[in-house]
């Protein structure tokens, strides 16, 4: 295997366990407030805050990464505390305390802060004008994950218990980030590419970044918001919790199959427009979504829904490495990513939770959060066409 497909490997691994743990706690709520009768309103607020800490450390955690030549120990580390987190997660089941699932959010969302900017940086780096096929191919490897782990932990849970099923997780996990560093440490930034404390940039690229930035955290405000209750809507359509749950995985499959043809058409067409359609063909789809009552109809919309929607990872970190130079790639994709992508979504989270608790009906706060996908769709052409790079 050759130094690239070796780095396309690993990094899809890793992308496909740290997707793998983003629906973990929203998994365990469940069970907590179930078997632990732990308040939903607290689980939720902890759900939100390390969302929040994610984000905000992904930009320091950039900062650090493009000044260092440690990419893969930096990787490495992240599944490493996500492996913590959910072996803490099986300890609160043996020893319940709301502060040991509050240490194990925490270490989650500090975990979840490296993959995207640093992965992504590595593959800009690695492939060059070829990184939007491998940044879509590493993609459908996270979504797989994003699929494919809560039901492995369901049925872990299910044949072992709750301490013993995630424990046998967490032991995968911690095995996974050694594996990645072991295999990954041959991984090294060419010259020009580890960005010395000195080194600036112009003005004309934060300028991009904050616009980009703003347009992308409004979309993910809509993005995640709606995702994170769509479950909840179609329950309350159908009454089947089953159906609801099938539903979300076929509907997610879309997802797998959206970001390699979306990191295709970045790469042969630039990332701006393929941002554009991406956001377009979100906001059609989900607007029909919300006006039809058939099964069928449904799923598929909200199939082209995930398909362009969670096409981010190829799209945007696909244009960044477009944009900015080598030695500012993953900084640059710590704020589109950790800022505008994680923190817009815990914003948008918290912006249903209040509509809801005003009593808005779920189907009128989704035509809100729709409105704001409109109006990040009608910002787009604000984003510069050309950065010139210095």
């Amino acid at each position: 295997m050759n130094d690239k497909l070796k780095v396309l490997a690993i990094t899809s691994l890793a992308h496909f366990n740290n997707d793998g743990t983003f629906l973990v706690f929203p998994l365990l709520i469940v069970y907590y407030s179930t078997v632990d009768k732990i308040s939903v309103v607290t689980l939720g607020a902890i759900s939100i805050i390390y969302a929040l800490l994610s984000g905000l450390l992904s930009p320091i955690i950039g900062d650090f990464a493009d000044k260092h030549d440690l990419d893969a120990q930096l990787l490495s580390l992240g599944i490493f505390l996500e492996g913590v987190a959910i072996s803490l997660f099986g300890l609160s089941f043996l020893v319940p305390s709301i502060g040991l699932i509050a240490l194990a959010s925490t270490l989650l969302g500090i975990g979840q802060a490296f993959y995207h900017p640093i992965g992504g940086a590595v593959l800009s780096r690695t492939f060059g004008k070829e990184s939007g096929r491998a940044l879509g191919v590493n993609g459908s490897l996270g979504s797989l994950g994003r699929a494919l782990m809560p039901s492995v932990i369901t049925f872990a849970i299910i044949a072992l218990g709750e301490f013993t099923g995630l424990m046998t997780v967490s032991a995968y996990m911690l095995i996974s980030a050694v594996i990645i560093f072991l295999t990954l440490r041959f991984y090294k930034r060419g010259v020009g590419e580890v960005r010395k404390s000195k080194e600036r940039l112009e003005k004309a690229f934060y300028k991009f970044l904050i616009i980009l930035g703003v347009i992308v955290f409004i979309r993910s405000m809509f993005i995640t918001g709606t995702t994170t209750f769509t479950g909840e809507f179609i329950y309350d359509l159908y009454k089947s919790k089953e159906l609801a749950g099938i539903f979300l995985t076929i509907g997610f499959l879309g997802s797998v199959l959206g970001q390699p043809i979306f990191g295709w058409l970045t790469e042969r067409w630039g990332g701006r427009l393929a941002f554009i359609l991406s956001s377009a063909i979100s906001v059609i789809s989900f607007f029909i979504f919300l006006l039809i009552k058939n099964l069928v109809l449904l799923t598929t919309m909200y199939a082209i829904f995930t398909f362009s929607a969670f096409s981010a990872f190829p799209v945007l970190l696909g244009y960044v490495s477009q944009t900015f130079p080598k030695s500012f790639f993953t900084v640059a994709n710590s704020y589109v990513w950790g800022i505008g992508v994680t923190v817009g979504g815990a914003i948008g989270n918290l912006t249903i939770t209040v509509l809801l608790d005003y009593h808005l009906s779920l189907i009128s706060s989704f035509y809100i959060m729709l409105g704001l996908a409109v109006v990040s769709l009608l910002l787009t052409p604000l984003i510069p066409s050309k950065v010139v790079k210095a």
